[in-house]
């Protein structure tokens, strides 16, 4: 590896690392948040990979890696005032020698040199109203290759009964999950396999709805859209809207491998209530590939919830970064992992 004394290659997060990821608010012109739960969460990644930028014994920059297989996530992209440029304006500041080191780093990943193995493709996600993130992945040679909804669905009361019932184990729901998702772009097990899940079954004992999934805590600084930047500060004040969403500490929970017999509209809605419910949350953040045929189906006969008719529906480009060996499958959707998100 040919990287400067700056850069620091590490298997476990220090406390540094951490304190930086804590910091940073992300989203620029959309949504704007900051991650609350990060401290636990990053203990969680799956065979992680930091690479972080170090100045007297201070992070001020740090580039998550989970490495699966062939393909490595971007987690965590991060960097302090120092390093953030404002665009292709800042691109000749002091910091564009550290990003062409990030850059010549990716590039020898996807090279398959030592000691990386054989990977063929880097991928993340980016909001494209993030003119920042944006402008960076595409610095370091990512593409656009796929578009994500981040669909939300809320309830200000909750049903007291539903035929939702929560289990612990995967071989229940195993057989069901990988039929509906291993043919799909990016599929893997890791967090998929730690549950929780909610089902519903038929009079037959068979599982009919189903799905794995993530709580969150996000403190929330600006919402999408003309007046999200005025949301936070009047959503306090509203008793409906301040039971789905509390900026300062805002709970909610992350769906997915998301099965639905015959993509039914009705039984999605069940589903995510009865979810919702037996959380006792009142919002549930989706993120989910647009050509998936269950949200081709339902994503204009649903009853979104209250938050929806405010925000509508948000995007985010799944970003890559490939080499000739890589094989992507436009036909196939993109599985999208709740870990990935929040």
């Amino acid at each position: 590896m040919n990287l400067s004394p700056i850069f620091k290659l590490r298997s476990e997060a220090t406390p540094e690392i951490i304190k930086l990821l804590e910091s940073v608010t992300l989203g620029t012109n959309g949504a704007q948040y900051r991650h609350l739960d990060t401290k636990e969460r990053i203990h969680t990644a799956d065979n992680p990979l930091h690479l972080s930028m170090e100045r007297n014994n201070r992070v001020i920059g740090n580039v998550t890696f989970c490495k699966r297989n062939a393909t490595w996530y971007v987690r965590y992209f991060a960097f302090d005032t120092v390093m953030q440029g404002a665009g292709k304006a800042k691109s000749k500041s002091k910091s564009g020698g550290l990003k062409r080191e990030i850059q010549d780093f990716f590039n020898q990943v996807i090279r398959a040199e030592q000691p990386f193995g054989d990977v063929n493709s880097l991928y993340a996600y980016i909001d494209p109203n993030n003119e920042k993130s944006l402008w960076m992945s595409e610095t370091f040679g990512f593409k656009s290759m796929a578009t994500i909804a981040t669909q939300t669905f809320s309830r200000v009361g909750l049903p007291k009964q539903t035929d939702v019932e929560e289990v612990e184990e995967w071989e229940l729901v195993a057989p069901v999950m990988r039929s509906a998702f291993e043919h799909y772009q990016y599929y893997f097990e890791d967090h998929l396999k730690q549950g929780p899940f909610y089902v519903i079954r038929d009079d037959e004992n068979e599982i009919i709805a189903c799905c794995k999934i993530t709580r969150a805590t996000w403190a929330i600084e600006r919402l999408p859209g003309k007046l999200g930047g005025v949301l936070p500060k009047i959503i306090p004040l509203v008793p409906g809207l301040r039971k789905i969403i509390r900026p300062k500490k805002h709970a909610f929970l992350v769906p997915e491998a998301v099965f639905v017999k015959d993509d039914n509209p009705k039984l999605l809605e069940a589903l995510f209530e009865g979810v919702l419910a037996q959380e006792n949350k009142h919002l549930l953040l989706w993120w989910i590939d647009e050509t998936v045929p269950l949200y081709q189906v339902t994503r204009n006969t649903v009853n979104w919830g209250m938050l929806h008719r405010l925000v509508g529906v948000n995007q985010a480009h799944l970003m890559v970064k490939h080499n000739d060996r890589f094989d992507y499958d436009k036909s196939s959707p993109v599985y999208t992992c709740g870990f990935d998100f929040v």
